[in-house]
């Protein structure tokens, strides 16, 4: 059945480990990310197996794939939709908040032992956290609700902005969980996402417990806001297999105006100036991104 895509497993589990052993290294532990393959399994099996202290996904129907098959434990790497509150607290260990009352409701839903919270930081990509001087305050409420236990704070990049990582940044992640860790259950852990980090963890090593969320780096073995393989590694990207509707010689197109495309964008396809073999298979934008193949 077509169109397929084809992933291997045992690819993405050798990179993986060499990542998680990478950062081992440095006293830093590896979450895999599922988003990518909607939270496959296998995918998620293979990565635990690796070395991967757990994993996440943003999607909480991919998460509960994962927890389908007793993978664990697993993190939900953005706040719940109000309707998915009670699912999430069922599902997640962990949920990355930035609103009390999202993480009050998480607690009036837990399972019998509290959700742990991760505080989302804003450091100037502009997704999603509080502001740095919001930080100690909005610690202190989370801290304070039943049902539930702040286990540190989490930080993105390059997400909506395209702030970089760096290890000044990370340094100043450092010293807001230093501000908040006497509100933190347990040892205060800093999360770090995604795969971007990873060029930029050279030479740094943690003051706390540190993990770096990734996804694209394990499946793929490159870092996709740069766009080049991770150091050491090759690219591993999964396979995709379409259909051929029609195939056959053409002419270049006639000249004349032109407007957009079905999508309303201006056509960034480069046709050929002369004949050549123009194919139409069965798969499109509603399947994959042209721009990522």
């Amino acid at each position: 059945m077509y169109p397929q895509l084809t992933i291997d497993v045992d690819l993405i589990a050798a990179t993986t480990r060499f990542i998680a052993e990478d950062l081992l290294s440095a006293g830093i532990s590896l979450v895999g990310v599922t988003k990518v393959l909607d939270g496959e399994p296998a995918i998620g099996e293979a990565m635990l197996a690796a070395g991967c202290s757990g994993l996440g996904d943003s999607r909480l129907p991919s998460l509960g794939r994962l927890a389908d098959h007793a993978l664990a434990p697993l993190t939900l790497i953005r706040p719940p939709q109000p309707q998915e509150v009670r699912a999430a607290a069922r599902v997640a260990d962990r949920v990355l908040v930035s609103h009390v009352a999202v993480a009050r409701a998480l607690g009036e839903h837990a399972r019998g032992y509290p959700v742990e919270l991760l505080l989302c930081v804003d450091l100037g990509d502009r997704r999603e956290g509080v502001l740095p001087e919001q930080a100690t305050e909005v610690a202190g409420r989370l801290a304070d609700l039943p049902g539930t236990q702040l286990s540190g704070i989490a930080v993105n990049f390059a997400c909506l902005s395209g702030l970089l990582p760096s290890v000044d940044l990370f340094r100043q992640a450092e010293d807001i969980l230093a501000m908040v860790a006497d509100r933190c259950a347990g040892e205060p852990l800093l999360s770090l996402g995604g795969t971007c980090v990873l060029p930029y963890m050279n030479g740094y090593r943690p003051r706390f417990r540190t993990e770096v969320r990734a996804g694209a780096g394990p499946v793929f073995g490159s870092d996709l806001v740069s766009s080049v393989p991770l150091a050491g590694l090759e690219p591993t990207p999964p396979v995709i297999a379409a259909a051929v509707l029609e195939s056959g010689r053409k002419p270049p197109p006639p000249s004349g105006p032109c407007g957009g495309d079905c999508f309303g964008h201006e056509p960034d396809t480069d046709l050929p100036d002369g004949d050549a073999v123009y194919t139409l298979i069965a798969l499109g934008r509603r399947d994959s991104a042209p721009s990522c193949l």
